[in-house]
């Protein structure tokens, strides 16, 4: 697990050293990102489990990924 972190911290670093914006602006940015990610996976549960009635039909674990269904 140790490996992992100091990978992480390495890209972290990688990342800041590159970027031109302001730090505040750069943490508001990946915290940003960081919510449109679990807003996708939150997105792809619901659609799994079929309670998004408005979309018609639920991708499950077992389809393609494509929004269409054949019924």
């Amino acid at each position: 697990m140790t490996d992992t972190w100091q990978t992480i911290a390495r890209l972290a670093g990688r990342l800041e050293d590159h970027s031109t914006l302001p730090r505040e602006q750069r943490i508001l940015l990946q915290l940003l990102k960081i919510q449109e990610e679990a807003g996708e996976v939150a997105e792809a549960v619901i659609g799994a489990m079929g309670q998004n009635p408005r979309k018609g039909c639920a991708r499950d674990t077992n389809r393609a990924p494509y929004p269409s269904c054949a019924s």
